[in-house]
């Protein structure tokens, strides 16, 4: 048997597994709110999530797709330590790469190889997972501090005759939150008080959903509104009382 045979068929496979390692290293990884996504309003009034992940076009598909130099993300793994698993693998790139080229079988090589496939395995395993956007998204009904602050300004309200006038006081007032505010969290914070359907009696606007406009009853409300504001963040207590 050849040895050179033999020791260019080890040289081989570290350079194909180099080249695994290189691909996994250019990635990045998806964001909890990318993977979050938001509800979009469809033409027939139903809504849907979409995740928020960059899309490329794909020909043989014939439509976008997600990125495949994308890790999802897996709200149970430790994002700032796979962030840097991901970052210590992309700095010793490099000098792996000059050793092999060098088709040196060195201690120093090894080494770095070693701890190299430790942090590519860690990327490769969260990359096969599948994202738990349905668990993020489940986590976004749970509406408790919506409620103690939709408590807290509707009684302030509440001296109006009708239960009606006060919700549809409620709606503009929250929808005219929304239109004044830029792109982002505290925006996305607000629409969680307002469905896919049209308001009734107001333009351009959303009507309250159901948890707002029809399960909520005033002795709720009372209730709420004993609660302290702890829950609610600080942004949504700057606008002045409708």
């Amino acid at each position: 048997m050849n040895k050179n045979s033999g020791t260019d068929n080890i040289w081989t496979k570290i350079e194909f597994d180099l080249s695994e390692c290189r691909d996994l290293f250019r990635m990045r990884l998806e964001t909890k709110e990318e993977a979050k996504g938001q509800k979009i309003s469809l033409s027939d009034g139903k809504a849907e999530w979409r995740d928020g992940a960059p899309r490329w076009e794909d020909e043989e598909q014939g439509r976008p797709v997600r990125p495949w130099l994308l890790v999802p993300h897996v709200d149970a793994v430790d994002q700032k330590d796979l962030g840097e698993r991901l970052a210590a693998g992309k700095r010793l790139l490099a000098s792996v790469e000059q050793r092999i080229a060098a088709r040196e079988l060195t201690p120093e090589l090894l080494h770095e190889w070693g701890l190299m496939n430790r942090w590519a395995g860690a990327i490769q395993l969260v990359f096969q997972m599948e994202p738990n956007a349905r668990l993020l998204r489940s986590g976004d009904d749970n509406l408790d501090a919506h409620k103690r602050w939709f408590a807290y300004y509707y009684r302030k309200i509440q001296r109006r005759p009708k239960r009606d006038d006060a919700l549809e006081l409620m709606e503009k007032f929250i929808n005219s939150i929304v239109e004044d505010l830029p792109n982002g969290p505290e925006q996305q914070w607000f629409r969680k008080f307002l469905g896919p359907v049209k308001s009734d009696s107001l333009a351009n606007s959303r009507r309250l959903t159901k948890a707002f406009r029809e399960k909520l009853s005033a002795s709720d409300m009372e209730r709420l509104d004993r609660q302290p504001l702890d829950a609610v963040p600080p942004f949504a207590l700057d606008f002045p009382h409708p």
